[in-house]
C-alpha cells in the first residue's frame, strides 16, 4: 500500500522498493506483486513485470493482475496477447456479480427514445427559477475526458466536482412514473421534488460550496430531465474517437453496476456506446437543447480556454494557472483494429460524423 502511495505521488524509485520488500515479506502478496509489476512497467521494464506475473498459473490470477498483464503485453507490443489478457480480466470481473440486472439500461434507453421520436411540439409548465448555482453537467461516453475536465475545473475554489454521484437518478426516482412520459406537464411541486432530491444526493456526497460539476458520463442519455429541472445550466457533452472511447471503456476493469455490467465484452460495450450517442443526440434535437462540444484531444492538448471559458459561463473569475500533467491522446485502437473489425462499419462513419479524419 505504500508503494501505491509513491506511485500516485509519481515517486517511482520509492514505490518500486516498497514494493518489492513487500513482495520479499510474502511473494503470494497480490497487492505487492501488482505493484511492482506497475513499476517495472512505468520504469519502461515490461518484459520484468511479465515475468514476475508469468510465474503464477494465468488461471488462479485475478481481473487485476490479468489486466496488467495486458498493459504489460500491451507495451512490448504483443497485442494479440494484450487483447486476451483484458479479455479474460472483464470475463472474471462479469462473474462477480450474477444477479446485477442488466435490462435497466436497454428499457429506459428504449422509452427516451419512444418518448422524444420528433420534434416536440407540447407546451411545457414553467418552472420555477433555481434559487442556488445552476449545476454544470459533463456528460459523454465513458473515457471521453468527463474525467479528466472535471479534475480541471476542481481546481478552483469556486467549483466542487460530483465525480460518478448519482443525483439525476435521485431526482427521476423521486418523479416515479412522471419521467419521462410527463416531463412537459410537471407542476412546480414536481420539479422542486425532484430538485431537493438531486441536490441532497450531491451535497450529501461533495459538502460545501461553490457551483457544482456533475460528472456522470451516462448522464448524456438523461439531457432532457437535466434540461427541464436546471434549463439554465451548461451541458458539455466530451466525445473521443469511438473507436478509441469504446476500446479504452472496455478495456478497463470497472466495478459491476447496471450501467458498467454493458462493458464486460467488446460487443456490448460498442452496443452500449451507439445506443447511447443515439438517443442523447436524438433527445438533443427534439428539444433543442444547447449541448457544447469539446473533444477529448483538444482538451488534452490546450486545456486552459475551455476551462477558462466554462468557468467565465459561471460567472467565475479563473486567474491562477492551471495545473495538468500531460496524458497521452495517442490513440490505441489502430493496434486492435483485427478484434474491432466487426464494428468498424458503425464506429468510423460515427467518428467522422464527430469529425476525425479515417485511419
Amino acid at each position: 500500500h505504500l508503494a501505491n502511495i509513491h506511485t500516485l505521488e509519481r515517486r517511482l524509485p520509492e514505490a518500486h522498493m516498497a514494493a518489492k520488500k513487500a513482495l520479499e515479506l510474502n511473494n503470494n502478496n497480490g497487492t505487492a506483486l501488482l505493484a511492482v509489476a506497475r513499476c517495472e512497467r512505468s520504469a519502461g521494464r515490461p518484459e520484468n513485470g511479465l515475468a514476475l506475473l508469468l510465474k503464477r498459473d494465468t488461471y488462479t490470477l485475478p481481473p487485476a493482475l490479468l489486466h496488467e498483464m495486458g498493459l504489460c503485453y500491451e507495451a512490448m507490443g504483443q497485442y494479440g496477447k494484450a487483447f486476451y489478457s483484458f479479455k479474460e480480466s472483464k470475463r472474471r470481473i462479469s462473474f462477480a456479480d450474477l444477479d446485477v440486472n442488466r435490462d435497466i439500461l436497454h428499457r429506459y434507453l428504449q422509452v427516451i427514445a419512444n418518448r422524444f421520436d420528433g420534434p416536440e411540439e407540447t407546451e411545457w409548465t414553467p418552472a420555477k427559477p433555481l434559487l442556488r448555482d445552476s449545476p454544470i453537467f459533463l456528460v459523454g461516453f465513458n473515457e471521453s475526458g468527463v474525467s479528466s475536465l472535471g479534475e480541471m475545473l476542481n481546481q478552483h475554489d469556486g467549483f466542487k466536482l460530483a465525480s460518478e454521484v448519482p443525483g439525476i437518478d435521485k431526482a427521476r426516482a423521486s418523479l416515479g412514473t412522471l419521467e419521462p412520459q410527463q416531463l412537459h406537464a410537471l407542476s412546480e411541486d414536481d420539479i422542486e421534488r425532484a430538485r431537493t432530491a438531486y441536490f441532497s444526493a450531491i451535497d450529501a456526497a461533495v459538502p460545501g460550496a461553490g457551483v457544482i460539476i456533475d460528472a456522470l458520463p451516462l448522464n448524456a442519455v438523461a439531457i432532457g430531465l437535466i434540461h427541464r429541472l436546471f434549463p439554465e445550466s451548461m451541458i458539455i457533452r466530451c466525445v473521443r474517437h469511438p473507436c478509441e472511447a469504446v476500446l479504452r471503456t472496455f478495456f478497463k476493469n470497472y466495478k459491476l453496476n447496471p450501467v458498467t455490467c454493458h462493458f464486460d465484452r467488446l460487443e456490448r460495450t460498442t452496443t452500449a456506446y451507439l445506443a447511447t450517442s443515439m438517443v442523447s443526440q436524438q433527445v438533443e434535437r427534439s428539444l433543442g437543447i444547447e449541448v457544447a462540444t469539446i473533444h477529448f484531444e483538444d482538451l488534452m492538448t490546450s486545456p486552459e480556454p475551455f476551462v477558462k471559458a466554462i468557468a467565465q459561463h459561471a460567472g467565475i473569475e479563473w486567474s491562477k494557472p492551471l495545473v495538468f500533467a500531460p496524458r497521452s491522446t495517442l490513440d490505441r485502437w489502430p493496434h486492435y483494429r483485427a478484434d474491432l473489425s466487426r464494428w468498424l462499419t458503425e464506429l468510423l462513419p460515427a467518428a467522422k460524423s464527430l469529425g476525425y479524419p479515417e485511419k
